[in-house]
């Protein structure tokens, strides 16, 4: 073959460069790299201080990522230790701590919380026959308001255990329990001081030690560190104001409503914690919680009579997402807002927090699933081949040379290119969903490629242009030329 080449091409005949075969890992890398340089680019848009991201599959921490920094003023880097602020996310904790007690029979389900916490009810005109308990809840809906009598969020002034009895007994109860789904911080609160008072500890105490610490879960704390902000924990920031500036969220403590929204973790705690619950249920018995006591609290207790309300288990949400169902929980608060999200058949997870109130992690963990979760499994998963065939060695074209970061000057239709099986995508940078705008590209001519549509056919050329030197330096697209930015 080789004295054929030269023949070939005297006689005008083209010849095209076999095209290297990617294995499973180097497609996961290669979108992995689009994930960063996209959420980079629209965090530095939106002029967020700091984020950490993660991907656990089963056991593994297989991808984090961090962006900017802990505070403003003292600049330092985030890492996959920096703890923020998790908000909600901390209902999880609060319902494996109430329903730990419950594995040892000193909570009960479906009695009265107030047989706990004492006659601190709110006045109830509804002619409920059912109590107000544990299990409706952890599932939002008790029929209790969303929150205290007060806006403790605007001034970030939460009460204290004393306080918090006080109030409650000053609100009306909303609903007869089961009527309506409604959100309850102030639920989660009550939980959180029944959980200490048959415990015996306060409740971070308990959430510590027989939770946080059997995880390894070091970084993490059961109410604010701002005593750490710059030294491992992350401050928090509003949202902009009209000339884009960032006010930093006053120090603050959660007090008796950090069963609703006190915990601060990080990305290397988050994976573990998501690993806990792929263990269990993968290898039942008991670690923290009996393993049916963890399915019980992931199955849907509660969705509206329409189907057209939030489905919830005990104080896990259950979202359906286009064909797929999700396990976990979002979270905001003062400054911060975190997403951690699981596909429990996959063993997968995705963690997201970020220290501004305006913009939403969830929305970014939804396309990077979208985009990454099924080659994570083709990696990771039990049936993950990443051989590549004995050809692979000989193929003269190597399509990672065409990997980058692509802008039009003047216009956002900034593009990542990264390489496919045997092909090669292209993801749009600013879109909301950038999932829902890949296009591929494959193998024409030299350094020309067609799009290729979704039936298969072949569309218009892109064309690639090298330097001096052979370097790949930019495309052209529809006559658009795109500038590599590396």
């Amino acid at each position: 073959m080789k004295k054929l080449i030269p023949v070939l091409a005297t006689l005008g005949v083209a010849v095209s460069p076999i095209v290297q075969a990617q294995t499973a890992q180097q497609q996961l890398d290669s979108r992995l790299r689009a994930v960063e340089a996209i959420i980079d680019a629209q965090l530095a848009r939106e002029s967020v201080p700091g984020a950490a991201m993660g991907i656990v599959h089963d056991q593994q921490l297989v991808w984090s990522h961090q962006y900017g920094v802990e505070s403003l003023r003292t600049k330092r880097a985030v890492t996959d230790d920096t703890a923020f602020s998790i908000c909600s996310v901390s209902k999880l904790f609060n319902g494996i701590a109430a329903m730990s007690l419950v594995d040892a029979e000193k909570l009960n389900l479906d009695a009265s919380l107030y047989d706990y916490i004492g006659d601190v009810a709110p006045s109830d005109d509804t002619g409920a026959d059912e109590p107000v308990t544990l299990r409706n809840v952890l599932s939002h809906v008790s029929g209790l308001p969303r929150e205290g009598v007060e806006d403790f969020w605007a001034g970030t002034s939460f009460p204290d255990i004393t306080a918090l009895r006080d109030t409650t007994e000053r609100h009306d109860q909303l609903y007869a329990p089961y009527d309506h789904w409604q959100y309850s911080n102030l639920g989660m609160a009550l939980i959180g001081d029944a959980i200490g008072e048959v415990s015996g500890q306060a409740w971070g105490d308990y959430v510590s030690a027989p939770i946080l610490e059997p995880l390894g879960m070091v970084s993490t704390t059961t109410d604010m560190p701002f005593g750490r902000v710059g030294r491992g924990f992350a401050r928090g920031y509003y949202v902009r104001d009209a000339k884009g500036r960032r006010k930093p969220v006053e120090e603050h403590q959660f007090l008796a409503y950090a069963p609703a929204a006190g915990v601060a973790s990080s990305v290397n705690d988050l994976a573990r914690f998501a690993s806990w619950h792929f263990r269990l249920r993968e290898e039942g018995g008991q670690e923290i919680l009996k393993a049916s006591t963890l399915r019980q609290m992931m199955r849907v207790h509660w969705v509206g009579p329409e189907f057209d309300e939030p489905g919830w288990g005990l104080a896990y949400a259950t979202r359906r997402y286009g064909d797929t169902t999700l396990w976990g929980h979002g979270g905001y608060c003062p400054g911060a807002r975190t997403s951690f999200t699981m596909r429990l058949p996959d063993e997968t997870a995705y963690i997201m927090m970020v220290t501004a109130n305006d913009v939403a992690p969830g929305a970014h963990m939804r396309w990077v699933f979208d985009f990454i979760n099924g080659t994570v499994a083709a990696v990771y998963g039990e049936d993950a081949d990443d051989a590549a065939s004995d050809d692979d060695a000989s193929a003269d074209l190597n399509l990672s040379e065409y990997e980058g970061y692509y802008g039009v000057e003047n216009y956002d239709w900034d593009v990542y290119i990264g390489i496919d099986d045997g092909a090669l995508f292209a993801i749009p940078v600013y879109d909301r969903n950038p999932a829902n705008g890949v296009d591929l590209f494959t193998h024409d001519d030299g350094d020309v490629f067609r799009y290729k549509r979704d039936d298969g056919s072949l569309a218009e050329p892109v064309i690639f242009e090298r330097d001096d030197e052979g370097n790949i330096v930019s495309l052209t697209r529809h006559s658009y030329r795109y500038t590599r930015i590396d």
